[in-house]
């Protein structure tokens, strides 16, 4: 639910709370847990798909196995597709492009530009080479650093279980530092925050820390920093956002993630470490971003036979 964001949602009418609700269902649909090995699987519903379906859904979970291996491994929770913040910047979107950017909240220190593929039928070299060509093709943006570029695949092996690939190719540009990293937590977390406030804030789910509301009919619970949701809650839900309130907005939020990260409820979440990722309910997880999610016995129905 996380994964990017439209242009639109910054430039134009949109409907943040369906896409995110669209988003979960296409994986609800598409994976189910393998209960022998634990790990995801094609499900039922993704053999069923026609070859134009399947190309459709394979590039969605290439995305969004982008965004976990980034965040797990690379320590980069916020990604967000590239023409929203050149739409930030009133900057043309480009034919071949990262189709991810993203920075290191804790540090600072570098930012990453990512070409995700997702493949039906297995990794091939070409699929890895296209990938690698794409994150390395990343546009001057303004204060966005980009000195890490990340070739990511992900693809079904042969018992079709969903496996992931990350490939670092090299790259030349050095980073710009973080002052252009507000325009991005705000494309981030914009569609979020709205799509919470559109579904219902669940008063007696929420505190001060956490803000929580029911997606509905997809039986889970999306939480946000409570912060966060003050901060965004001062810009429009959908169209432009004036200068002022941006440059506020994007202020509050920057300094927030890459300063005090206790401000935004986040502190503990940035520094849990890996034994504490690991040691987390499969049905409810905080990402290094804020955002949590708790699913419904729905999304286990190994479990439920």
């Amino acid at each position: 639910m996380t994964v990017g964001v439209s242009p639109a949602s910054l430039g134009g009418p949109s409907r943040p709370l369906i896409e995110i609700c669209w988003r979960a269902a296409m994986v609800l649909a598409s994976l189910e847990p393998d209960p022998v090995s634990g790990r995801w699987r094609k499900s039922h519903s993704y053999h069923r798909l026609d070859p134009s379906e399947k190309s459709a859904v394979s590039y969605f979970l290439g995305l969004t196995q982008a965004k976990i291996t980034c965040e797990l491994l690379l320590g980069v929770p916020h990604l967000v597709h590239l023409d929203s913040v050149l739409a930030v910047h009133g900057m043309p979107i480009r034919d071949s492009r990262p189709d991810l950017i993203g920075f290191d909240p804790v540090s600072g220190a570098y930012g990453i530009a990512v070409g995700a593929k997702g493949w039906t039928n297995g990794r091939t070299a070409d699929v890895t080479a296209e990938a690698k060509k794409q994150a390395g093709l990343l546009p001057p943006v303004p204060g966005v650093p980009s000195d890490v570029g990340v070739a990511s695949v992900s693809s079904f092996d042969t018992r079709g279980r969903w496996q992931a690939y990350l490939e670092d190719p090299p790259r030349s540009r050095d980073s710009q530092g973080t002052q252009g990293i507000g325009p991005l937590l705000v494309a981030y977390y914009r569609p979020l925050v709205f799509a919470l406030q559109d579904a219902g804030i669940d008063r007696g789910a929420s505190d001060r820390a956490t803000v929580v509301a029911r997606l509905p009919g997809m039986d889970m619970r999306l939480g946000l920093p409570g912060d966060v949701v003050s901060i965004m809650s001062q810009v429009p839900a959908t169209g432009p956002i004036p200068a002022g309130r941006l440059r506020e907005a994007a202020a509050g939020l920057a300094e927030a993630i890459t300063g005090d990260t206790t401000q935004l409820g986040m502190g503990g979440v940035l520094n849990l470490a890996d034994e504490d990722l690991e040691a987390q309910s499969p049905r409810y997880c905080t990402g290094l971003d804020g955002v949590s999610v708790e699913l419904g016995p729905s999304w286990f129905p190994a479990a439920q036979q």
